[in-house]
């Protein structure tokens, strides 16, 4: 089915194409969406959500804010497929009204591939928001892409996480986890599918409450013993060393060694050094080869935290064989951020993280070519930044040529 989606898609781009170069003119549709609070809210129209259709032949989009009634209205589009996203920012006084309990929200919805053609006219789209509360924790910038040797050849030990204390208040990040979602970030290889927890018989309705994650780290403490201040951040690196030294990559783009935590990968055959200077992580689950390694096309992220770890479900892939390990099911309400990056700008299908959690991604020019994504900021306060936090990384995060851990130059 996905095939002769594909083969649909194509043909409608070429058709219009086509079109385009004759002496008929398009015909244009009125696209209407209609925007929808949770179930649970006490009014069911979204007023003031923004609306944005994005053309998937050549990334074109458009935007519109709903009305009273939650309704965005968009004139004159040209047919064609679209991807169609909807977000709404709640403050704590319209979270009251709406909820019962003042707390700031952050609410999305997504529909992808959306055909719009010249019947019906108007064409309606209806889309349900969802969400969750904004995290003081952020995921302040991560550096995945990797680098080039002297020799050309590939280099990704460099790879790190940065977390920022995006709140007012000294946090303490004892407990604190970090994961990797399960699933390939774009259509690598021809045989390449989305997760399979996105559309497995097994794992039916419950892919947009919960992350399926592959190997899950901890920051180790008893409450109390990791503090973090406002407006300060922590690093997290694959390895905790220099990387520019002449033995490893002088071309790599980071010095590590100074990283606060590194995820050491122990080993019998010892592969994964050990940075004597940088402490390690705690390995709760893995399920990767030698190393931490971050998917060079790009990762799906997300910071959590459980009392109870080994309460939380072990799910079997769908489809796979017995020897697979099975991946952990992390339910949205214990993820205080997250971060998607995916192989290019095609790739939303292979999305591995909940909408109402993230709902974009970001993507790189290529791969080892040492460009990082880090997240915007909205206003500074005296010394202490504020970072762009709508759980969008479309939006929250920029592409930047080489990483900055620590800094924002």
């Amino acid at each position: 089915m996905k095939y002769a989606s594909s083969l649909f898609t194509l043909f409608l781009t070429v058709y219009w194409l086509i079109g385009c170069n004759s002496k008929d003119p398009v015909p244009a549709v009125t696209v209407q969406v209609n925007v929808t609070y949770p179930a649970t809210y006490n009014q069911p129209g979204a007023a003031g959500a923004r609306v944005t259709l994005t053309n998937t032949a050549d990334a074109s989009s458009t935007t519109a804010v709903t009305d009273a009634s939650g309704r965005a209205t968009f004139a004159d589009m040209l047919p064609g497929t679209y991807n169609v996203a909807a977000t709404r920012s709640i403050t704590d006084a319209e979270a009251q009204a709406l909820t019962g309990i003042a707390q700031r929200l952050e609410l999305n919805a997504s529909q992808n591939a959306v055909v719009i053609m010249e019947t019906p006219n108007p064409r309606v789209i209806d889309l349900r928001l969802s969400g969750s509360t904004l995290g003081s924790l952020v995921i302040k910038e991560v550096y995945y892409t990797g680098s080039r040797t002297p020799a050309g050849g590939t280099y990704f030990s460099d790879q790190f996480v940065e977390i920022y204390n995006n709140s007012t208040d000294t946090l303490f990040l004892d407990g604190l986890c970090i994961a990797d979602a399960y699933g390939v970030s774009g259509l690598i290889n021809p045989t390449n599918r989305p997760t399979e927890f996105s559309s497995g018989t097994a794992t039916a309705g419950i892919f947009q409450q919960n992350v399926f994650v592959s190997s899950v780290w901890r920051i180790p403490g008893t409450g109390r013993q990791r503090p973090l201040a406002p407006g300060r951040s922590i690093l997290i690196a694959q390895d905790g060393v220099n990387h520019r030294a002449a033995d490893l990559n002088p071309n790599s783009p980071v010095d590590l060694s100074g990283a606060d935590w590194e995820t050491f990968n122990e080993r019998p055959d010892g592969r994964d050094a050990d940075a004597p200077g940088v402490p390690n992580l705690e390995r709760l689950y893995f399920t990767g080869g030698f190393d931490w390694l971050l998917p060079v096309f790009g990762p799906g992220l997300i910071l959590f935290r459980t009392d109870n770890f080994d309460g939380l479900e072990r799910v079997a892939i769908p489809g796979a064989a017995a020897t697979v390990q099975p991946r952990i099911r992390v339910p949205n309400n214990l993820v205080i951020d997250a971060f998607e990056a995916l192989q290019n700008g095609n790739s939303r299908d292979f999305k591995r993280i909940p909408t109402a959690l993230d709902a974009g991604f970001v993507f790189a020019d290529d791969t080892y070519n040492t460009q990082s994504f880090r997240r915007k900021t909205t206003s500074t306060i005296g010394t202490r930044r504020v970072l762009q936090d709508s759980n969008n990384s479309t939006g929250d995060f920029e592409k930047i040529a080489r990483p900055t851990p620590r800094s924002f130059n």
